[in-house]
């Protein structure tokens, strides 16, 4: 049996990160290991409680271990670009960019390419994900918010709300990039910066800097931005606003320029208390600085 257990955890590697599921009504243990598309054996692995036991009491928390899915190729397809395609697979753009160097330097991906998808590790997919909570995992340092938000899956056009046209800054009264958009050193390694960092404590509210309609508002932890609000605004805009440590605003919910959607924190892959702001014409990173 210990012999069992060690194979388990060298085949998941240590940086394998696990997903809490609150037991539901009807659920059984073999049941939610098929959805999750693992076995009995990788959850009984992670839940002591259950190595001498198949029941699954309702209410009770476990542990769900996530799947490491291979490197793959892509065909990119007309429209997309690698910010969406990211988007697309739970990955950040610099992620997919450092597995595919020769886009470097903000050059363009044509329909027809072929990138490759770097190997990653994904959620449990269980189907019943409002019972799902990212656990651990990567090097992000995970800080809690205050409310808990899924991200809304829909691409239909943002509402008509009024909007100025005109841009306003996220965080008045703080003006400190540490990071401006472009390419950035971080733990070592080069990428692509696709926002800025503005400085500002924990706490402080975050401002709409258009009105629209919240497409995200979720702990990313996946792809490092913590607690992350992301907006559908007129035109083919959006905007995101990242590593946060609340969030107002639930997905779905259309806002007005200038609400609170957040207060900055320090979530997610996070060197310091600060509020990413990045901003995308149809998915395509556009530097925030020549909007205003």
């Amino acid at each position: 049996m210990r012999l069992s257990l060690l194979l388990l955890v060298l085949l998941m590697g240590p940086a394998q990160a696990a997903t809490a599921y609150r037991v539901q009504d009807g659920d059984t243990l073999i049941g939610i290991a098929q959805r999750a598309g693992v076995s009995v054996q990788q959850i009984r692995a992670l839940n002591a409680s259950l190595k001498k036991s198949s029941v699954v009491k309702v209410g009770r928390v476990i542990s769900i271990p996530n799947r490491r899915v291979a490197a793959r190729k892509y065909h990119v397809r007309s429209g997309e670009n690698l910010t969406s395609i990211a988007h697309s697979f739970g990955m950040s753009a610099g992620e997919l960019l450092r597995a595919n160097p020769e886009y470097r330097g903000n050059r363009s991906v044509w329909a027809g390419a072929i990138i490759t998808i770097p190997p990653r590790v994904v959620a449990a997919g269980l189907e019943r994900s409002a019972g799902l909570t990212r656990l651990g995992g990567g090097q992000a340092t995970l800080h809690m918010a205050s409310i808990r938000v899924s991200a809304a899956q829909d691409d239909t056009p943002s509402p008509a709300v009024p909007d100025s046209g005109r841009w306003r800054w996220p965080l008045p009264g703080y003006h400190y990039v540490s990071s401006g958009f472009g390419e950035r050193e971080l733990d070592g390694k080069e990428g692509m910066h696709y926002g800025l960092d503005i400085v500002a404590p924990i706490g402080t509210p975050v401002l709409a800097a258009r009105s629209g309609r919240v497409l995200e508002s979720r702990n990313d932890a996946r792809r490092g931005w913590g607690w992350t609000v992301v907006l559908k605004h007129p035109d083919g805009w959006i905007t995101r606003y990242a590593h946060l440590s609340q969030n107002l605003v639930k997905a779905g919910e259309l806002v007005q320029q200038g609400q609170r959607v957040g207060r900055v924190g320090n979530t997610g892959h996070s060197t310091g208390p600060h509020l990413h702001y990045g901003t995308y014409l149809r998915w395509h990173p556009k530097d925030p600085m020549g909007l205003y």
